[in-house]
């Protein structure tokens, strides 16, 4: 059955439903739209269907399923958990409470490093990053105590929490090799490299992995 997303040639907010989808084994429909060259970075082929795809709040990425539409990243990944079983097994309210906490600091987390990208200059970026990389280890410690000696953030359950987790860690990483300082954090990265059902997403030179993180006017891609 096929999930239909739509965003920029990029790793950007949906990587982590990417890598979700090749856990699982799902296969899925993907519609590129790509952002022009410098100087304009014309963005009209999205702005053109942007308000013609039936969207309840227009946005990128957006997934289609079906009669399902959604936008917003987080939707998508709590959807797209649910619907393949890659959600914590035996979970009370307070349990996908907590899980749902972890996503919404990760996107915190995640706007550190996308704020510093989208910088207005590459002078601004360079001159901000001690700052945004130190703040971005302030979360580092939340998300290693959270972790704790588990395998995985909802335990021994691999959950669509974790990909969202790789993915904002290993954007810090491509910009500050040495960002990540907490042998947890280290082993949970490893973990999720050494999967299985990951090993051509990661090595395959054709592997999305391998887009730039970023649009083409960000200062840092």
């Amino acid at each position: 059955q096929s999930r239909h997303y739509r965003r920029g040639k990029i790793r950007g907010l949906v990587e982590p439903m990417r890598m979700l989808l090749r856990y699982a084994g799902i296969d899925y429909e993907e519609v590129v739209y790509e952002q022009g060259d410098a100087p304009n970075f014309d963005k009209s082929v999205w702005f053109d269907v942007k308000f013609t795809l039936g969207l309840d709040f227009p946005n990128l990425p957006y997934l289609i399923d079906g009669d399902v539409k959604l936008t917003q990243s987080i939707s998508i990944l709590h959807y797209l958990s649910a619907k393949t079983g890659l959600f914590p097994k035996g979970s009370n309210p307070a349990d996908i409470s907590r899980y749902d906490m972890i996503d919404h600091a990760i996107e915190d987390f995640g706007s550190c490093f996308y704020g510093l990208c989208y910088d207005t200059t590459p002078d601004n970026c360079k001159a901000n990053k001690v700052a945004v990389v130190t703040h971005g280890k302030e979360f580092m410690k939340q998300f290693s105590s959270a972790l704790g000696d588990n395998k995985y953030f909802a335990g021994d359950d691999i959950t669509g929490t974790d990909f969202w987790m790789f993915e904002a860690i290993d954007r810090f990483v491509k910009m500050e090799p040495t960002f990540i300082e907490h042998d947890n954090l280290k082993m949970f990265m490893e973990r999720i490299r050494g999967l299985p059902e990951l090993k051509e997403y990661f090595n395959s030179p054709e592997s999305t992995y391998n887009w730039p993180l970023n649009n083409k006017h960000a200062v840092f891609r």
